[in-house]
């Protein structure tokens, strides 16, 4: 490839190289290494190169508003660093030390095997390694199935789930009614994923539902094992995890249902829990009298704010550069509860193209706006720049990538919403749930009393 660029340039030719400018998203390998340190417990096993472990826990933590990871990320986490010599002879041998050391050496109640794409090209046979240790050693471990060049790290989350169902999940002694799992929000790549997963937890526990959100808990690989227990699996998300969830009904029985976007808002989140109820049989009187509490007073904090809301943002344009499952309970939010006009929304977790119409859907039909938005499909940082050029918007809510476009060529206030977020120190921030809209409005509102 390379040779061809040089002769195309000698000769004064265009090079035709497809190359992505700052793409939102690691590698499978990332996202199966974030998703194992999530669970606390967990011991991820890296079976790659040197530098594959470090760029992509801080890339991907950085990236999702700080914090740590983990019990054994960065630093911490073991690793083959695999070099050339390997690459020649193979590193079943180096993965096989590196397993027994890290049993001797730490504690953990389950170890992950993840491999980088060195192991796929050379022929490694990872299954075989592990499933040799785990004989001989009667040690709970699994394989991830991972290699970067295989897809995304959204694709790495769900190989990650992928493993965990084919070689720990057990046929479960019985189904615990009132047991949901919920599925969908990736860590690192969802920057609110500790918010939002805790949030939507006490919202579901509101309707006397036991919530498994299997990621960012205390309870580590407990709430793994408790997978196939659930009543109920929940795909808050338009696409991501509901193949996930697919297999989960296949191997256990357990149905699932898809919430296409996150419940932004108390409008967005009764809809949500009623969704649940219904799918569950819990009575419609039951729920509302619940969360009835919630809405009043969610109602209450909006009302604080509406002076401001209707002087300085109604009637705004605005635009979107997220994920597809934010994207749509943001915009949402915005144009059915406070009257603002989208003009694009661009979604840049490059869903596959069967879930495309759908997402438009959900982004276009049922919103108060007369303006409908222009629903776009984009990874790259320099056409999402360009795209943004063309719209009149007074507000960009996107990843920090948009924060100096915002300012300097579009003249418009931004907030940092998606992925990555190098401006922002998120914890337990969350947009979602009945006052997760009363949480939106006070970061805008806080742009433009103090925009700098």
């Amino acid at each position: 490839m390379v040779n061809n660029i040089i002769k195309t340039v000698v000769n004064n030719e265009t090079p035709e190289v497809n190359l992505l400018e700052s793409p939102r998203h690691s590698c499978t390998f990332g996202g199966a290494y974030t998703a194992t340190n999530a669970v606390k417990g967990l011991i991820p096993i890296l079976h790659t190169g040197p530098g594959c472990g470090w760029t992509n826990f801080f890339g991907l933590v950085a990236g999702s508003g700080g914090g740590f990871l983990g019990d054994l990320g960065a630093m911490q986490t073991p690793s083959s660093s695999l070099l050339e010599k390997h690459i020649v002879f193979g590193g079943e041998d180096k993965l096989r030390d590196l397993l027994r050391s890290t049993s001797e050496l730490m504690n953990g109640e389950l170890f992950v095997v993840i491999p980088g794409c060195i192991p796929t090209m050379i022929g490694d046979d990872i299954g075989m390694v592990v499933n040799e240790f785990r004989a001989q050693n009667n040690t709970p471990i699994i394989h991830v199935k991972t290699s970067g060049f295989n897809g995304n790290s959204y694709k790495g989350y769900e190989l990650f789930l992928d493993a965990v169902i084919d070689q720990l999940l057990e046929e479960p002694v019985k189904v615990e009614k009132g047991l949901v799992n919920i599925i969908g929000i990736a860590p690192c790549q969802h920057i609110f994923w500790k918010g939002d997963l805790k949030e939507l937890q006490r919202t579901l526990e509101l309707i006397g539902l036991e919530v498994n959100p299997i990621f960012g808990d205390l309870k580590g690989i407990e709430s793994l094992k408790k997978i196939p227990e659930a009543e109920l699996n929940i795909v808050v998300n338009p696409w991501l995890g509901t193949e996930v969830a697919d297999k989960l009904e296949t191997k256990f029985g357990t149905p699932f249902i898809v919430q296409h976007g996150l419940p932004v808002g108390p409008r967005e989140t009764e809809h949500f829990v009623h969704d649940i109820g219904k799918k569950l049989g819990i009575p419609r009187e039951k729920i509302d009298q619940s969360i009835e509490k919630e809405i009043k007073e969610a109602y209450q904090f909006y009302n604080y704010i509406s002076n401001g809301l209707y002087m300085g943002l109604a009637n705004s344009y605005f635009g979107v550069v997220a994920e597809s499952n934010i994207a749509i309970g943001l915009t949402r939010f915005l144009t059915n509860d406070c009257g603002m006009m989208p003009t694009v929304v661009i979604i840049t977790d490059d869903p596959p193209e069967k879930n495309r119409e759908s997402i438009k859907q959900r982004l276009t039909e049922d919103i108060s706006s007369i303006n409908k938005p222009d629903v776009i499909f984009e990874i790259d940082t320099y056409n999402i720049e360009k795209i943004l050029q063309k719209y009149p918007n007074l507000i960009v809510l996107g990843s920090s990538m948009e924060k100096y476009i915002s300012a300097d060529k579009l003249s418009a206030l931004h907030l940092t919403v998606s992925f990555p977020a190098y401006d922002r120190m998120l914890l337990r921030r969350t947009y979602s749930g009945f006052f997760g809209g009363i949480n939106l409005l006070e970061d805008l509102m806080g742009k433009m009393s103090r925009p700098f």
